[in-house]
């Protein structure tokens, strides 16, 4: 009669070994690959929105409305390879970096290959909570469930694209809005996530409309990172 032979103690440690080994080594490997594959998906996403925008500037007078003078430029400054400028602030003992809006156009550039650029539409593509207190830099304090204009003379765009896309402002299909942001997070030291998409054309050549990610505090925009065309460090 034959006995059955398990594993001695040792090569369960071996084993044990052998499997946290491989463990240390695949785990990371997998974690990249995941997270660069969030990373290709909101590029591609982005892309999706800045070919939604293209198809309505088609039409004449969401053309119009899109590249209307404002009396007061509300800006924002970014490198070229489209990070924008940021500034910290604390609120209570919590601190923030978030985006540095500019009013004055006429200041001087940070650097050189530095470019302004000024906000048109934006819409949520993450579920967040939101604060009631615009001070507090723990707090968004908005939620754009569909596409909304950063200022009213954008409206004819904004209703062009939602015709375009079979939406209406200020309503949605389905429970979240159709084009996601899987990758969320940032890397310039802000506390609060990346949720919001956000249509935007450079001051200096507004030929350049540009799809950029932003966290939605101050002024409730908040860009931090271009992902379309040309994505920024956080997105490759």
């Amino acid at each position: 009669m034959s006995r059955k032979k398990g594993f001695t103690f040792i090569e369960l440690i071996i084993i044990l070994a052998i499997i946290g080994v491989l463990g240390a080594i695949l785990i990371p490997s997998v974690a990249g690959y995941v997270t660069l594959s969030r990373k290709k998906a909101t590029v591609e996403n982005g892309r999706t929105i800045y070919m939604a925008a293209m198809l309505a500037l088609e039409n004449e007078d969401a053309y119009e409305s899109f590249y209307t003078p404002q009396s007061s430029w509300v800006a924002f400054e970014s490198t070229a390879d489209g990070c924008v400028l940021n500034t910290t602030t604390v609120y209570k003992g919590v601190a923030s970096t978030y985006s540095e809006r500019i009013t004055n156009l006429k200041r001087p550039l940070a650097q050189e290959g530095n470019y302004r650029f000024t906000i048109v539409a934006r819409v949520d593509g993450h579920t967040h909570k939101t604060g009631s207190d615009w001070k507090n830099p723990s707090d968004i304090t908005h939620v754009f469930r569909t596409w909304d204009y950063s200022d009213k003379r954008y409206a004819t765009f904004v209703k062009t694209m939602c015709a375009d896309l079979d939406m209406k402002m200020g309503q949605q299909k389905g429970n979240n809005f159709q084009v996601k942001m899987p990758y969320t997070k940032r890397e310039d030291g802000g506390s609060l996530p990346l949720v919001r998409w956000l249509i935007v054309y450079r001051l200096d050549d507004p030929s350049q409309v540009e799809v950029w990610a932003g966290d939605g505090y101050k002024t409730e925009n908040g860009p931090a990172y271009r992902v379309y065309p040309d994505p920024a460090i956080n997105y490759k």
